[in-house]
């Protein structure tokens, strides 16, 4: 039985079988060749049937049913700048019920001003008078995607990475803070706390999804590009973050290595080290 038969199960069954069945001189013949071809179509809807359960449930479904104001997703993936602060503030704040695992919106100004090459986010395009139903924490904030554009589109912020280079492999309280006087460039160098320029570990500080598109693939869409950028910078060795422990296995997924409770007391603490190794994204030097 051919893919064609399977989506057109009423004439899935030949009308040679139905023919042997009437004749009683091949009953014998007709009853068998009638229950391997009844097993065989229960099989193959029971496959189909699976199949069409997938494909409803599968991650980018998920997304065009909490996006229905969109028939097709295709995202912007980006660094982030500093004229997406106030996005990644209500993102941040939408993305993590508890205040204490937020990053702040000075952390935020401080790391979109000194690295905002460490940063990445996903946009995707809206028209805000067809998406202010949805409850989008980022749409208000959202910047237009062009001046003068009739139906006022913008792009709209979904998730994003945050991160600094570390002082070593693992990420410390020291790294997740920043210093007060950043803004003053006279004081930057030497600074115990925050981004070291010269750090072969990027550690990330905030990977944040909007709440309306968890469990969408959004996560994974967007730690994937981050790695293949950071990887392809040739810039650094490592990408480091720490997370709850329910999340461990998560992060082992996309290829972190566990390397066990971190000493982190960033939000009163409890997380686990994870880092990846950003050599297997290099080419081999001919």
């Amino acid at each position: 039985m051919t893919l064609e038969d399977m989506e057109r199960p009423d004439e899935a069954i030949p009308s040679s079988s139905a023919e042997s069945l009437s004749s009683p001189g091949n009953a014998e013949q007709a009853i068998d060749e009638s229950s391997d071809v009844d097993g065989d179509f229960a099989d193959l809807q029971k496959m189909l049937s699976q199949r069409r359960r997938a494909a409803k449930d599968s991650p980018e479904a998920r997304l065009l049913k909490a996006l229905p104001c969109i028939k097709k997703f295709s995202p912007l993936v980006r660094p982030l700048t500093i004229s997406d602060l106030k996005s990644a503030i209500a993102l941040e704040n939408a993305a993590f019920p508890n205040p204490d695992h937020r990053a702040s919106p000075e952390k935020l100004e401080y790391r979109l001003s000194v690295c905002p090459e460490l940063s990445l986010g996903v946009f995707v395009t809206l028209v805000p008078e067809q998406a202010k139903a949805l409850g989008i924490a980022t749409l208000e904030t959202a910047n237009p995607v062009e001046s003068g554009r009739v139906d006022g589109a913008v792009s709209v912020l979904l998730a994003h990475i945050v991160s600094t280079r570390c002082r070593g492999a693992t990420i410390t309280d020291d790294d997740m803070d920043y210093p007060k006087e950043w803004r003053d460039r006279s004081q930057r160098s030497g600074q115990p706390l925050g981004h070291y320029e010269a750090g072969k570990t990027v550690g990330v500080h905030s990977l944040a999804v909007l709440p309306l598109l968890q469990r969408c693939g959004m996560g994974q869409l967007i730690m994937r590009s981050f790695l293949d950028q950071m990887g392809g910078c040739g810039l650094v060795d490592k990408v480091a973050l720490i997370c709850q422990e329910h999340l461990v296995a998560y992060y082992q997924r996309l290829g972190f290595q566990h390397l066990g409770e971190s000493k982190a007391q960033f939000g009163g603490g409890g997380w686990h080290d994870m880092v990846y190794d950003l050599s297997r994204h290099r080419k081999p030097s001919i």
